[in-house]
């Protein structure tokens, strides 16, 4: 049983929460697209190979009539040192223009070319400014693009890059959902988590590391109480630190009332919630300012894979505002997005 302090509320998402969408591999290429049909596909590293073949080729379209869309050369930092090209089986480089990250963006009057020569070719590599070269496996690129052409419900059109037809691109995405962000006023006072051993001990955080610090944030003021937000430290490893998510309130500006704390609601699964008596964010840090709570797992120590979210909260619970993933480890530190809103903050 919970003690008084800590009351009963639902951790769990609800059933008619966000659906992000999904990151699918086709062999040496990945695929992803978002809630408003923006989708992007990109290159892997194979499972035998270094990790700098990821991502060097990025396609991104959005949803939409007609869409126009981008194809970015991204070699790694070390690699970056001018403009790139992109050769495929062996005709005339394709160029573009440089950007002051290293990036390389191709002409976007022949996007539709490029991707489609992409999805039908044998072989490609992106040649460096040094001269040098970079093989890029082309084998899943056309069920990529094809799986881009399917979400954004182009298949059969004249629109689609892979699944052309005959029928007019006229297909609308969906319009982003619309959040109410809290900004947290300051408060007179916030909880001193040592007073209530009992919260710590009751969320289900058996390993908390020796030295573990909990964070305490203001969330502001609403129904006429002081409300906080309290991350207590939990489960932690080598490069993934979890805490779990409370709420603590009491009456408004009342020194001697005691703080009640209740579980966190949601209304997605957090990082490491799915399971845990209290949801669990992961690496997590807060901005009052703008009531945003972001989190981030990594897969494994390299970081290119995993799942990062940002969560606002609404005066009730922690809405998801973003999401992006990477479920395969092949060198994608960029993670592609698969969910979105149109957040609004109220100060």
């Amino acid at each position: 049983m919970f003690s008084p302090f800590l009351l009963l509320a639902a951790a769990a998402a609800s059933p008619t929460g966000p659906v992000p969408g999904e990151v699918r591999i086709f062999k040496d290429w990945y695929v992803a697209c978002d809630n408003i049909w923006s989708c992007e596909a990109g290159t892997l590293s194979d499972d035998s190979s270094e990790l700098f073949t990821a991502q060097v080729v990025r396609i991104r379209r959005e949803g939409g009539p007609d869409a126009r869309f981008r194809i970015v050369l991204r070699p790694q930092e070390e690699q970056a040192k001018g403009a790139a090209t992109l050769v495929i089986d062996g005709a005339a480089p394709l160029t573009g223009e440089p950007d002051s990250e290293g990036d390389t963006w191709l002409d976007e009057t022949r996007s539709m070319a490029t991707a489609r020569a992409l999805a039908n070719g044998k072989s490609a590599s992106v040649k460096l400014s040094d001269e040098s070269a970079i093989p890029i496996s082309l084998a899943g690129s056309s069920a990529a693009l094809r799986y881009i052409d399917a979400i954004q419900q182009r298949a059969g059109t004249s629109g689609a890059i892979v699944a052309t037809g005959p029928k007019p691109d006229t297909a609308l995405p969906p319009a982003a959902p619309e959040l109410i962000a809290r900004a947290a006023t300051k408060l007179i006072a916030l909880p001193d988590l040592k007073r209530y051993p009992e919260v710590i001990a009751e969320t289900g955080c058996e390993y908390r590391m020796e030295g573990a610090e909990d964070t305490v944030e203001p969330l502001g003021q609403r129904g006429g109480r002081d409300m906080a937000l309290v991350l207590i430290a939990c489960d932690s490893g080598a490069y993934n630190f979890g805490s779990a998510v409370m709420i603590a309130e009491r009456p408004m500006e009342d020194p001697n009332a005691d703080w009640t704390f209740t579980r966190a609601r949601f209304d997605s699964e957090t990082g490491w919630g799915e399971n845990a008596d209290v949801a669990q964010v992961v690496n997590a840090s807060f901005e009052p300012a703008t009531g945003r709570l972001a989190e981030f797992a990594k897969g494994r120590g390299l970081g290119d894979c995993g799942t990062a979210s940002q969560y606002v909260w609404d005066g009730e619970q922690f809405r998801l505002a973003e999401r992006h993933v990477m479920d395969d480890c092949r060198g994608a530190w960029d993670w592609p997005r698969v969910w979105v809103t149109d957040v609004s903050v109220v100060r």
